[in-house]
């Protein structure tokens, strides 16, 4: 179990860069906020787009040419995604 001094410590410091942040923000400093490059967002969103295009192929109201259309386009996104993270991981270390 943690320790409650510590977890209000902890709470107090991030006030504090907050508070630090604002005023900052407020005389017209730049402030570069952290950047998340979580895989999980990415590889949630990669396979979302690979659900919606399998399951656009059992659509049966739409043509064979508009499901492949679909679904080529779905599965390129999600490569995509996952090629565009691992290149921007790459680029910014």
């Amino acid at each position: 179990m943690t320790d409650p001094q510590k977890d209000i410590d902890r709470l107090q410091q991030e006030m504090d860069q907050a508070r630090t942040d604002a005023a900052n923000a407020g005389t017209g400093e730049v402030v570069k906020a952290q950047k998340n490059q979580s895989l999980d967002a990415v590889v949630t969103g990669a396979g979302m787009l690979l659900v919606l295009g399998l399951a656009v192929g059992f659509a049966s109201r739409l043509t064979a040419k508009q499901v492949t259309s679909l679904t080529a386009g779905s599965v390129g996104a999600s490569a995509g995604l996952v090629v565009g993270y691992f290149v921007g991981r790459r680029r910014n270390g």
